[in-house]
């Protein structure tokens, strides 16, 4: 009932009122715009921290206690290096947020045509959908510890997630989103407590191994560092926030910077807690490995609850902002009149938004519960990630450094090239991560099928 009242009232007074100010912002062009720069103010909490804290799911979790507990802090310079890669890319969603008052699909249908559009939008939804499953696969895994079956755990985080977009607003969303993935710094405490002396840190951290496992990581934190699903999220969340101004456009940047600098700092803390934890040269992979190696510091009760707090947020933020990704990108490919405001309206009044979002959470649902190799899942993840993110950061660079942007706000300069650069090589690491895992296991589902065979 609260949702369709809203829907009312916007429906009567939120064109209007959006439409007046961006063709004011269009007409008088530069002169409404200052250059980008940073602001402080509660309005940071938004997309860009939720976005970020997103990033660092179950996958990516897994990944840096892996890199820590095998490698020690071998990996943990270049998750300090790879802040600044991640606030480019989100920058220039900002950018064109605020600027168009358009999501990622709706400013390449409108610029480079509906087949490129459509191309995109596709590649997303499948990557969703897999992603989905990736994340609703961290859930289960985290009901195992406390003896809860995969069923019972994916169906309740299903209900939960849907039942949560459907009867809340997007700021509600938004607030419980940062809060799931808030849980993630749980990581950070256990970091602290180990507290291992800063000249072990300094002298592993710039040790070099020899084994190929080492750089197939390296390559796995650059891919992973930009996921494209985050690229169409903030865009459109952006313009569901409708933040319309040059001071609005401030304030999501530092949220952006500060989520950049979390998301990093909960890798960093993961790989620290598990290469302190006396594992070195153990390989990670489950969650219940996790808590038995720092179950010795926290008690196997303390360890459950601090790794399930970790996982269970982070997979549900990044289940929200997955989820959203795709069906904001579909509805905006699709023209769809309700994509910016469907979040402030009752499914009835909004049917095609609430139809592809729950689509896209049942399919993830399903494609888990049908009994799906997630370790053959999470390779076609990766391989996804990897075509579709040089067409996502491809997209998002050019119409930042096109007239799209007003001239104030457009990257250019030392800036447009140094980003240019750096996109470049994270769209070809990404790439090349995905074809070798590709190649991988298909040579070693061959091999298995050979040996299967003779014996």
């Amino acid at each position: 009932w609260l949702k369709s009242a809203r829907a009312r009232a916007i429906m009567f007074t939120l064109p209007t009122s959006l439409d007046n100010e961006q063709g004011a912002l269009l007409e008088y062009g530069p002169s409404k715009w200052e250059k980008p720069t940073f602001a402080w103010s509660w309005s940071i909490l938004g997309p860009g921290l939720l976005v970020c804290l997103a990033d660092t799911d179950a996958g990516c979790l897994l990944v840096a206690c892996q890199s820590g507990s095998k490698y020690g802090y071998g990996l943990l310079l270049l998750q300090i290096l790879l802040i600044p890669v991640l606030f480019m890319a989100q920058d220039l969603t900002v950018r064109l947020g605020v600027c168009t008052g358009q999501g990622h699909s709706a400013c390449i249908r409108d610029h480079f045509g509906p087949r490129c559009c459509w191309f995109a939008t596709v590649l997303l939804l499948m990557e969703c959908v897999i992603a989905m499953v990736s994340e609703m696969s961290g859930v289960a895994a985290t009901g195992r510890l406390w003896g809860m079956d995969q069923v019972s755990s994916v169906l309740l985080a299903a209900v939960l997630i849907a039942s949560t977009v459907v009867g809340l607003s997007y700021r509600q969303i938004e607030t419980i989103g940062i809060v799931l993935g808030a849980f993630e710094l749980t990581f950070v405490l256990t970091m602290l407590y180990y507290h291992p002396s800063l000249d072990t840190i300094m002298k592993d951290s710039v040790a070099r191994f020899a084994d190929p496992e080492f750089f197939k990581l390296i390559s796995a934190n650059i891919g992973a560092v930009i996921m494209p699903w985050m690229i169409y999220f903030q865009q459109s969340a952006v313009v569901a926030r409708r933040l319309r101004t040059s001071n609005a456009m401030s304030e999501e940047r530092t949220g952006t910077l500060l989520g950049s600098m979390l998301t990093q700092l909960i890798m960093i803390g993961a790989l620290v807690t598990l290469a302190a934890a006396n594992s070195i040269n153990k390989d990670l992979h489950s969650v219940d490995e996790i808590v038995r190696a720092i179950s010795p510091a926290f008690g196997d009760v303390g360890s459950k609850v601090l790794v399930s707090l970790a996982f269970l947020g982070g997979s549900l933020c990044a289940a929200f902002v997955v989820s959203l990704a795709a069906t904001w990108a579909l509805c905006e490919a699709a023209q769809s009149d309700d994509a910016v405001t469907a979040l402030e309206q009752s499914p009835r009044d909004a049917p095609f938004f609430y139809g592809s979002f729950l689509s896209v959470v049942l399919l993830g649902a399903l494609v888990l519960l049908s009994g799906v190799n997630t370790v053959k899942l999470n390779v076609w993840v990766e391989l996804l990630d990897g075509i579709l993110m040089p067409v996502a950061v491809g997209f998002l660079y050019l119409l930042a450094i096109s007239p799209v942007l007003p001239e104030v706000v457009r990257v250019k300069g030392m800036y447009k090239w140094c980003a240019g650069t750096i996109f470049v090589l994270v769209a070809f690491t990404s790439l090349a991560s995905a074809i070798t895992g590709f190649i991988e296991q298909a040579w070693d589902n061959h091999h298995f099928t050979r040996v299967h065979a003779q014996t």
